[in-house]
């Protein structure tokens, strides 16, 4: 929840404090693995949690499941892998247009390598660089000396969409 950070509440909006919500796997049975605390910097969304789940009970994910299993990494057998997903997506398909949230909506991704776009329909609407402003406090999506970095993430969403098969206007071609 965004607990008024940002001038938001509830979890509507892209902002860290919404977004970033640890994934904890924990057993008190005993297991076949020995899970140690373990830290991941993958991007993990909503999707991967089923085929991670599955891999943790050494259960293949079906071929039609989307989403990453990540249970390699927890249980340290894959820890680096670079097969890993590069960025998750993130979107507010509707608005619950409570107060003091986004009224429309938008889809953006978070990246491994610590950046964040998103987007409105047909208009950027933030871009953030997490490693140098972790608070989000200089948006840098109307910057034109992060231009080139705006274009690699909208070409990255723009592949995100297209795989969801989602239609959601991005912003018009951005100049070089």
């Amino acid at each position: 929840d965004m607990h008024g950070s940002h001038g938001q509440i509830r979890k509507t909006a892209p902002w860290q404090e919404s977004i970033r919500i640890p994934f904890i796997v924990s057993t008190a049975l005993p297991s076949r693995y020995a899970i140690r605390n373990r830290l991941n910097d993958a991007p993990l969304n909503h999707v991967d949690i089923a085929p991670t789940t599955l891999g943790l009970c050494g259960i293949r994910p079906p071929q039609w499941m989307r989403g990453y299993d990540y249970s390699g990494s927890i249980v340290g057998a894959n820890g680096g892998d670079s097969s890993q997903p590069d960025s998750a997506l993130l979107q507010l398909v509707v608005p619950s247009m409570h107060g003091n949230s986004v009224d429309r909506p938008w889809r953006g991704i978070v990246t491994r390598d610590g950046w964040k776009y998103v987007c409105l329909e047909g208009q950027p609407w933030m871009l953030f660089n997490l490693q140098e402003d972790p608070y989000e406090q200089a948006n840098l999506a109307h910057n034109t000396a992060y231009r080139a970095q705006r274009r690699r993430l909208q070409d990255r969403l723009a592949q995100w969409l297209s795989e969801t098969g989602d239609n959601f206007a991005l912003p018009a071609d951005l100049q070089q």
